[in-house]
This record gives C-alpha cells, structure tokens and sequence, in this order.
C-alpha cells in the first residue's frame, strides 16, 4: 500500500488536511484488498495522468479554435441576444472536455490558457497600422513553450508578473558543480505560483470579491517590457460599430505582395471568404444607393 493511494482515500478536515483520526479504518480496508487491485489503482492514475499531458495541447487548440467562433457571435443576432448562444457554447465546451475524460481541475486551465492565448493574439495588431507588437509577439512565443499549467497561471498575473517570469532564469542562478559556475534556476510551476501570488491579475479576487470578466490587452509599444492589463467599460455593439472596427482591422492589415504570399494568411482569411465578398460588394456601393438606417 502507498502513501499516495493512503493520501487519496483518507477524508480530510475542515482545513482540507488529512485527517488521521482514520489511518486505522484505512488499513483494516486496505488490508482485505488485493494487491493486483491496489497496483491497478496505481496504474489508472499514472496512464490517465500521462494521458491528459499527451492530448491536453490537442485539447487546447480545440478550445481556441471554439472560441474563434464564439467571439465572432453577435449580440445584436437574434437568435444570440444577451449573448446566450454564445455563453451556452463555452459552458459545454467545458462540459464536453470533462466528459471526453479531462479532471474538472484540468479543464479550468485548459480553458484559462486559451482565453489567455486568445488575449494575447488580439494584442499583436490591436491599435497598429502595420505588423504586430514585438513586445506582446514576445510573450506569446514565451507562453507557447509552456506547458498548459504554467500558462493557467501566467493568466492571472499582472503585466509586471509576466515580467518577471520571462525573465526568471535571468535573474534567479544557482550554483552548478557539475559546470563550477552559476546557472540560471528554471521556471517552474512552484515558482509561478509564487509570482502570481505576488503579482496577481485581481488584488480585489483575493478578498473575496467577484474578478472582472472585462480584463484584456491595451496597445504597448514596442519599447515596453510587458503588456498592460487594464478594465474597459462594456461598449453598446452596433452594426455601425462594428463596421467602424473592420475597416480599421482593414487598414492595419500589410497587403504588400509579399504577404499575400503566406499561405497561413490565406487559409485564415478564407475562413470568412463569403463575409468578406459580401462585405466588398457593399464597399463598391456608390454612397447614394445606400439606404439610410
């Protein structure tokens, strides 16, 4: 019998600590079991363990890609008022992650670092002409070499806790005999949640006190060492607006020749090929033909 399978099974207190008061019923039951079971039980939770980090990237490019979509569901639509439509799809996308096997524990990061992700990809053009943030285009490349977890925690982080985990391995050395020379410490996951600690993304969701869902990327320049999160007042959405916002999504958009040579490009914009056929046609109008609202 191992310590990890005791720990499971034995009912905590009200401090969620083992309670010892049952070690005894725990082997009395434990004792009557075979041993094949108990190292059955061992075995399910390792391979369901390595199983989550082996398809847990699949899950999380699942996941962005449920939100490409979502986010693009109005709520001026009718059949999306109030956003429901849209809220309905990201609650059972949770629900579906979790009936495909995912823990509900998994299921919270995965969905924490898409938002994430999906943040970090709306600050590369936002508020530019031309080409992307290098600045938020760094921290993105960062946050792609980490594993789900760590990213689930650079999420609630400040921009000065982004920061300083990008430049942990800089800044924290140890020393190494193999080498007879100081190393840089790496990232880890308890080093993380050290740093959000310290620097997390809501000081008020400490005290209890509901996180604001309206937390996203501001412009940085390209001089600054980390991206700004900030709360924005919610905006009414009209048809007006929105076509205020694609024509300067339009303008910042590089149309050199050399752009339309990327084939990733391609493959994105024809995602929305009717829309934006739909959506020229109507730029071509002569301005007296259309019809005033």
């Amino acid at each position: 019998m191992t310590s990890d399978l005791i720990n499971t099974f034995t009912p905590k207190n009200d401090l969620g600590d083992n309670d010892f008061r049952y070690e005894t019923d725990l082997h009395n039951i434990f004792d009557t079991v075979r041993p094949e079971v108990l190292k059955g039980l061992e075995e399910f939770k390792q391979k369901t363990t390595e199983l989550e980090i082996k398809y847990g990237s699949l899950a999380l490019e699942f996941a962005i890609k449920w939100f490409d979509y979502t986010d693009k569901l109005s709520p001026d639509d009718t059949y999306n008022q109030y956003n429901y439509r849209a809220k309905c799809l990201s609650k059972q996308l949770s629900e579906g992650l979790k009936e495909r096997g995912f823990k509900p524990s998994n299921v919270t990061k995965l969905i924490a670092a898409a938002k994430f992700q999906k943040r970090l990809q709306a600050g590369l053009f936002k508020g530019r002409k031309t080409g992307v943030n290098q600045r938020i285009a760094k921290i993105y490349e960062f946050v792609l070499t980490l594993p789900i977890s760590a990213q689930y925690l650079l999420a609630g982080m400040t921009d000065q806790g982004i920061n300083k985990a990008m430049r942990y391995e800089k800044d924290n050395k140890q020393w190494d005999s193999k080498t007879d020379t100081f190393i840089g410490k790496p990232l880890t996951v308890r080093a993380l949640e050290e740093l959000k600690k310290q620097y997390p993304i809501n000081i008020e969701e400490n005290r209890g006190r509901k996180k604001n869902p309206l937390s996203q990327l501001e412009r940085v320049p390209d001089n600054q060492e980390a991206i700004t999160i900030e709360s924005t007042e919610v905006k009414e959405v009209t048809q007006e607006s929105i076509a205020k916002d694609i024509v300067s999504l339009v303008k910042q958009l590089d149309t050199s020749p050399e752009v339309w040579k990327d084939q990733e490009i391609i493959s994105i914009l024809r995602e929305a090929k009717r829309e934006l056929m739909s959506i020229a046609h109507l730029a071509l109008q002569p301005t007296k033909e259309l019809t005033p609202n």
